[in-house]
C-alpha cells in the first residue's frame, strides 16, 4: 500500500513530491510519512511550520483515502488545528492513527444514510521521545 499511497500524492498533489514526502507506512491502522529537513528547511534551520501542517495534513488525509479507496468520495478537510511544542530540527515523521472504533462507525453510518459525513483525526511529530508538534483536523467525505 505504501507505494500506491506515496504516487497517489505524488501525481495528485505535486507539493508533496517537492517536499520529498516519503510513505513509511500505510496500513488501516496507520500512516506514517517522512519527509527531509533539507526540503522544509526555514530561515531559522528548522523545519518550517507550514511544510510540519502540510505533512500532517497529507497523513490524516492518506490514513482516510486508504479506508474510502472503495467508495466514491471526495475527500476535503474543513479545519485543523496545530500546536508547536518544540521546533523540529532534522528529517521527520508524521504518524496518523486510526480513530476509535465508535467514532468510524459513527462516520460510516451518516456517509452512507446522508452521503457525506465528517471525522476527526489527529497526528503527531516527535523528535527523540519528545512531542515536538500536535495536529488534528475534521475531514469531511462526500458521495459523487
Amino acid at each position: 500500500m505504501e507505494k500506491q499511497v506515496e504516487a497517489y500524492l505524488h501525481e495528485n498533489i505535486p507539493l508533496s513530491l517537492a517536499m520529498g514526502i516519503k510513505v513509511e507506512e500505510a496500513t488501516m491502522q496507520k500512516v506514517v510519512l517522512f519527509a527531509p529537513l533539507a526540503n522544509n528547511i526555514n530561515h531559522q534551520k528548522t523545519i518550517f511550520g507550514g511544510s510540519l501542517h502540510a505533512v500532517a495534513t497529507l497523513a490524516c488525509w492518506s490514513l482516510l483515502y486508504l479506508h474510502l479507496l472503495n467508495e466514491r468520495v471526495e475527500i476535503v478537510i474543513t479545519k485543523s488545528t496545530v500546536s508547536y511544542h518544540a521546533p523540529v530540527n532534522e528529517d521527520f515523521r508524521v504518524e496518523c492513527e486510526f480513530p476509535a472504533q465508535e467514532e468510524w462507525e459513527k462516520f460510516t453510518k451518516t456517509l452512507k444514510m446522508r452521503g457525506k459525513a465528517r471525522i476527526e483525526l489527529a497526528a503527531k511529530i516527535s523528535q527523540h521521545k519528545k512531542l515536538c508538534v500536535g495536529y488534528s483536523a475534521t475531514f469531511a467525505a462526500i458521495r459523487t
